[in-house]
């Protein structure tokens, strides 16, 4: 399926990037419009029907719906130093990735959690408290310091500041992509969603697990009950053909503690991110994607789309957009038709 195309002049801004747009999609790809009919589902054993219970969520035909929540993690002027910087974004034009912190980046995380909160809160007091102390001296400013305050002084920056700015400095650099990461505080890969190739992939241990395609999972939303006696959420991928033990948790960037209506959204945008027979979910994080993925290049063309729609908002006006969204769906559905994978036909998706 050839789908090259490129974006009219008008749309284009300082960080396209033609040479990188999507020529092609693989045979693979999902496409709501044109796909092989499915095989019944088999019946189910104990251990799938222990990993199944939850709500399903069906495949459907989608909408603009989307969920805010994980979304409002990222503001147009973060978006903007991320594109600076050689770090690839968790969400591009060819895949979502989702990512879980190693034990020792857990580690490096909590450390520089501490430095942090030393340099903005306790070096500060400190450095107030000799001050003063050294200013209200009895012996004067210079006795003072000779007499046991420099000592002082050269303990909190040394053994204080100094490593508290070396560890924040590294974590800054390090966000940004910009040296390179130790193997043991790399982050372990959870899955893999690739739009080119239709694919979801598990991995274990950093290592894919499996793959298949993605039109073969079936969408659960699992819950399980907290201490406080409330729910705690999370959406996941069941192969619909293979026993195995584990899905894929594809809701993580959300949290576990919204309303249902929020995760059937999220799944609305997954689908949409799918379906190449759709252009990619319009939200910031993929915003620089769009001129480079063909189906989304001749929509916003169709439409005359700001190519800088999200990114040009100011924090105060894209968090007031987030806030009037969430108000507006509320009077909408967050999915559309349900799609018969088996008979290939679309159906009215119960309510």
């Amino acid at each position: 399926m050839d789908v090259s195309q490129t974006p009219k002049s008008g749309q284009d801004d300082s960080q396209a990037r033609p040479d990188n747009t999507i020529r092609q999609y693989q045979d693979t790809a999902y496409n709501s419009q044109n796909f092989p009919p499915q095989k019944p589902r088999q019946e189910k054993g104990f251990l799938r029907r222990m990993i199944t219970s939850g709500k399903p969520f069906s495949l459907s035909q989608t909408t603009d719906s989307i969920t805010i929540y994980g979304l409002d993690d990222l503001t147009p002027s973060e978006m903007a130093e991320g594109e600076k910087g050689p770090k690839p974004m968790y969400w591009t034009e060819t895949k979502l990735t989702g990512e879980s912190l190693s034990g020792w980046s857990q580690v490096y995380v909590l450390i520089g959690g501490i430095a942090n909160v030393c340099l903005m809160f306790a070096l500060p007091l400190l450095y107030a408290i000799f001050l003063l102390g050294l200013f209200i001296g009895k012996s004067g400013v210079v006795a003072g310091w000779n007499d046991g305050y420099a000592d002082i002084f050269l303990g909190i920056t040394l053994y204080g500041t100094l490593p508290c700015l070396i560890i924040h400095l590294h974590s800054r650099v390090l966000n940004a992509g910009y040296i390179f990461v130790a193997p043991f505080l790399r982050a372990k890969r959870v899955f893999e969603l690739n739009r080119i190739n239709g694919m979801v992939t598990l991995f274990k241990k950093n290592k894919p697990f499996f793959t298949h395609p993605f039109i073969e999972f079936d969408c659960v939303l699992m819950s399980s009950p907290t201490q406080q006696g409330f729910l705690n959420y999370s959406l996941t991928l069941i192969h619909r053909y293979r026993d195995y033990s584990v899905g894929v948790p594809i809701s993580g960037s959300m949290g576990a503690n919204h309303k249902v209506i929020e995760y059937l959204r999220f799944w609305n945008m997954v689908q949409r991110y799918m379906d190449i027979s759709q252009p990619l979910p319009d939200i910031l994080v993929l915003e620089p994607a769009r001129q480079r993925d063909p189906t989304t290049i001749a929509y916003d063309k169709e439409h005359s789309r700001n190519p800088r729609y999200w990114r040009d908002m100011t924090e105060e006006e894209y968090a007031q957009k987030l806030k009037m969204l969430n108000t507006e769906q509320k009077s909408i559905s967050a999915t559309g038709k349900s799609i018969d994978i088996f008979n290939k036909s679309v159906e009215n998706l119960s309510s």
